[in-house]
């Protein structure tokens, strides 16, 4: 689904911050419309034409770089439970704030 398609289908705005979106080539400025994946692939979904919408480029990256982010923080939170799981210093909560 291209981006022409998807402003018919759901209108001029970002999915995520609600603010009009430019559409003018070329796409490389931060208020550019870009296609926003809900179901990320590199997240272990797959691409369907109902999980796009337009999202800013800026809403986009940000929302994938947080998303990343979040991913590898998570990852080493449980390499760290399962190494005090190891030496017996395990509470079994999750990361404070």
């Amino acid at each position: 689904m291209s981006i022409q398609n998807l402003r018919a289908t759901f209108g001029p705005n970002c999915h995520w911050c609600g603010l009009p979106m430019d559409f003018a080539e070329p796409r490389d400025r931060p208020e550019s419309a870009t296609i926003e994946h809900l179901n990320d692939a590199t997240l272990g979904s797959v691409r369907k034409q109902k999980h796009r919408r337009l999202a800013h480029a800026v809403c986009n990256h940000t929302r994938n770089a947080l998303r990343l982010d979040a991913e590898r923080r998570f990852q080493r939170w449980v390499e760290d439970r399962v190494a005090a799981a190891r030496t017996g210093t395990g509470t079994g909560t999750g990361p404070a704030g």
